[in-house]
């Protein structure tokens, strides 16, 4: 165990998927920023929920995560664009290899009437990854970096449910 990261860890408070956030994002930021040195800190920023073109990261865990995240969207992008008659080719990002695992997911999800299922299912699937390769880090950077990806989902589903949160589901149609 690393002693450094230790009592930060056992301050914050556990997360579960489909409850709301404890705290904020901005207010885990604020409390690794306290007790992080700036090269963890550093790490800890670069975990985002957000599309990223560069998987390329020095942090296994991101890099884990990162090249997960944009193979999935990959796939609910070969799975619109076959929908709507249109090449796939423009909106794949990387070297663009089908992820056979994911593409019946990423189809089913393209075929349901309403937003909001197939998008708590994606998020529901991101979620699992992160408890897969999160597996066995409990007081390390890994942690925190799973810690901060699972606030933001936890975030972005707070927005959903909130008065505007179908706009942000539209949106996510109309891209």
């Amino acid at each position: 165990m690393q002693q450094r990261y230790y009592y930060l860890i056992a301050t914050l408070p556990m997360l579960e998927f489909g409850t709301r956030t404890p705290l904020s994002y901005d207010d885990f930021l604020l409390r690794c920023k306290e007790q992080l040195v700036s090269a963890d800190m550093e790490i800890v920023e670069r975990a985002e929920i957000s599309p990223c073109e560069d998987i390329n990261e020095r942090c296994y865990l991101l890099r884990e995560w990162k090249r997960f995240d944009r193979d999935l969207r990959n796939e609910i992008a070969r799975a619109r664009a076959n929908k709507k008659g249109k090449d796939p080719a423009g909106y794949i990002r990387g070297e663009g290899y089908p992820n056979p695992f994911m593409a019946g997911l990423a189809q089913w999800a393209v075929n349901q009437a309403s937003p909001l299922e197939p998008e708590l299912r994606l998020d529901r699937a991101r979620w699992e990854k992160l408890e897969e390769i999160g597996r066995y880090h409990y007081f390390d950077i890994g942690f925190l970096v799973i810690y901060a990806l699972k606030l933001q989902i936890l975030e972005r589903w707070q927005e959903i449910d909130s008065g505007s949160g179908m706009k942000v589901l539209e949106d996510l149609l109309d891209a």
